[in-house]
């Protein structure tokens, strides 16, 4: 049997204990999915993937781990929601070990939720808007937010990102960053 290439990459991006088993039917939507690609040189590598029925008119390509262009893909492994209950986990669609992983994970969640323990930092994130900043509604604006972040804080390297979720993600960063230098100027005072 072919190898496929970067698979470890594939389970450290989608924090996946191994690579998922069940094949997309072509029709669903995902939140992400492990996709085999076809490259160049006719090799196979793993890639992170998404379709959105709504708006995607085939699966869309979201990270890849190689420089070498694939041109085609073979097939798509969904990544199963994250499921709340412990009665859930026997449903899910993993190895044996993985779903034990998975019935632990789903019982500390249970224990935490019903002792009803939550990190103030936790709620505030609960509380933040969409965009993370009030003045903040798209992706257009928050481009510029962080392109104006950059430039008074002298941050020259990196671009600024395209997809909505890694701009949301910077701005929660940048929302981090701010928070722990306005409690280092009170802690200074």
């Amino acid at each position: 049997m072919e190898k496929i290439l970067f698979e470890e990459e594939v389970l450290n991006k989608l924090k996946l204990p191994s690579i998922p088993l069940k094949k997309w039917n072509g029709k669903d939507s995902f939140k992400e999915g492990v996709a085999v690609t076809v490259l160049q040189s006719g090799s196979s590598a793993y890639a992170v993937a998404a379709f959105d029925a709504e708006s995607d008119e085939k699966p869309r390509i979201k990270k890849v781990f190689t420089l070498e262009p694939f041109f085609s893909v073979k097939d798509i492994f969904v990544v199963p929601a994250y499921m709340d209950s412990v009665d859930d986990v026997d449903e899910m669609d993993l190895d044996k070990e993985s779903k034990e992983a998975a019935l632990r994970l789903a019982e500390e969640a249970q224990e935490l939720e019903e002792d009803g323990v939550e990190s103030d930092e936790m709620k505030e994130m609960k509380e933040l808007p969409e965009w993370v900043f009030d003045n903040v509604h798209n992706a257009e604006e928050a481009a510029a937010f962080i392109k104006s972040y950059n430039a008074q804080n002298k941050i020259h390297r990196g671009r600024i990102p395209q997809d909505e979720e890694a701009l949301k993600l910077r701005l929660l960063t940048i929302y981090d960053e701010m928070k722990k230098k306005t409690s280092n100027e009170n802690n200074e005072e």
